[in-house]
C-alpha cells in the first residue's frame, strides 16, 4: 500500500524531536510538510508586529531547513478544514500527522479534522510534543480534575 503522508506543522516548528513529524516519515513514499496560516489566529487582536515576526522568521527557517533535506514548507491560508480537503485529494493523501494541542480551540478543530481526514480514509497520527505530558491523561487519573 501506498503511504502519502501530509504533517501539519503548528507549535513544533522544528525538525528534531518531533514525534509527530517521525510519524508522518515512518514507512511513507512521500512526505508534504504544511502550515496552515488560520484567519482565526492571524486576525486575533492579540498578534503583535513581534510575534507575528518571530513568526515569519521561525517559517523561513523551518522551510530553509526542509530544502537542505530536497523538501520544502508549504504555507497555505485558510481554514485547515476547508484546506485540507483539497490537499487530501490533489495529493492522493493517507496519512495525516500533527501534535496534539491541549487548547480548547485546538481540541475543537482537531476533533472535527480527524472526523472529516476518516472520511477521506486518511489515518490520522497525534502525538505528544508540545507538552511533557498527556495533558488529558493527568486529567483523567486525577479523577477528572485539573486541580
Amino acid at each position: 500500500m501506498v503511504v502519502n503522508s501530509i504533517h501539519w506543522f503548528r507549535k513544533g516548528l522544528r525538525l528534531h524531536d518531533n514525534p509527530a513529524l517521525q510519524e508522518a516519515l515512518n514507512g511513507a513514499d512521500t512526505v508534504r510538510c504544511v502550515y496552515i496560516l488560520d484567519p482565526w489566529f492571524a486576525g486575533s487582536a492579540n498578534v503583535g508586529v513581534n510575534r507575528w515576526r518571530f513568526l515569519l522568521e521561525s517559517l523561513e527557517d523551518l522551510d530553509t531547513s526542509l530544502r537542505k533535506l530536497n523538501s520544502r514548507l508549504f504555507v497555505i491560508r485558510g481554514q485547515p478544514a476547508d484546506v485540507f480537503p483539497r490537499l487530501f485529494k490533489e495529493w492522493n493523501i493517507t496519512r495525516l500527522t500533527f501534535e496534539y494541542d491541549s487548547e480548547p480551540y485546538g481540541k475543537e478543530r482537531d476533533g472535527a479534522i480527524v472526523k472529516m481526514a476518516q472520511e477521506f480514509g486518511v489515518e490520522t497520527r497525534v502525538k505528544n510534543s508540545h507538552t511533557l505530558y498527556n495533558l488529558d491523561r493527568i486529567i483523567e487519573l486525577n479523577n477528572n480534575s485539573p486541580r
